[in-house]
């Protein structure tokens, strides 16, 4: 970015990436610096770049770590720094600034990211909410279209949840509204349709017979997995603060 009035730079060995303060005029980040970054597809020369700075450029902005960026001696701190994991020498390119980090800084990352993913779901559905319901005062279910000019609409799609009770409460209602005649019997026919639910439970308890050497469980997984495909869910992960004593 061209500034109008560039004035400061940034202290020796420190990040010369802009500051997140710089708005009018260029202010230095100055944190510790660690690598060397350029840009892909772009023509300004590498600058020196904090950790942060990296992480950010590389992520978000085509950036690529030219080198390690060591100090005036030589002997500062590589990024991403070493480890048993990752030893060096291996491509700065390949490695995860996150390999940085010990477990506590690791897991408070990852705490805080997830907080605030939390908060920001909670107050964008807030929001939306309450646009729906001042731009759409008379919203009715389903697509509703309100034209804001130039070409663009605001489209609110509104939807209710119709959940069904307990399977034998279900069925008891169908058999009464089959009682009322011919077209009770047709409507009960068509008002409802059943979806099958695979039970993990029985799964489990025939994987268990097929491991004891039972043939038949062996028999009957071979037809269940026929129609059975197995596809790996998001992991869940959880930091559990220890009880309170009383």
């Amino acid at each position: 970015m061209n500034w109008p009035n560039q004035q400061l730079k940034a202290n020796p060995h420190c990040c010369e990436e802009a500051s997140l303060n710089s708005h009018s005029f260029y202010i230095p980040c100055n944190k510790p610096a660690v690598s060397v970054v350029g840009w892909k597809g772009r023509s300004d020369a590498p600058i020196r770049m904090c950790e942060f700075c990296t992480d950010h450029n590389v992520k978000n902005r085509n950036g690529y770590i030219i080198e390690p960026y060591t100090g005036p001696t030589g002997a500062g701190q590589l990024w991403p720094k070493p480890s048993e994991a990752n030893p060096w020498p291996l491509s700065a390119h390949s490695l995860n600034p996150w390999d940085n980090m010990n477990e506590d800084q690791l897991l408070l990352e990852w705490q805080k990211k997830k907080d605030a993913i939390e908060v920001a779901k909670a107050e964008e559905m807030d929001l939306r909410k309450y646009i729906v319901k001042r731009e759409f005062p008379k919203a009715q279910e389903g697509t509703n279209t309100k034209e804001l000019g130039q070409g663009y609409q605001l489209k609110a799609g509104i939807k209710y949840n119709y959940n069904l009770a307990d399977n034998d409460t279900v069925e008891d209602c169908l058999n009464k509204i089959s009682k009322l005649g011919n077209e009770g019997t047709f409507i009960a026919e068509r008002l409802v349709s059943w979806k099958p639910s695979f039970l993990l439970t029985e799964y489990r308890a025939l994987q268990e017979s097929k491991e004891k050497g039972e043939k038949f469980a062996g028999e009957v997984l071979n037809i269940v997995n026929q129609m059975l495909t197995i596809t790996e869910g998001a992991p869940t992960l959880e930091i559990k603060a220890p009880k309170s004593k009383k």
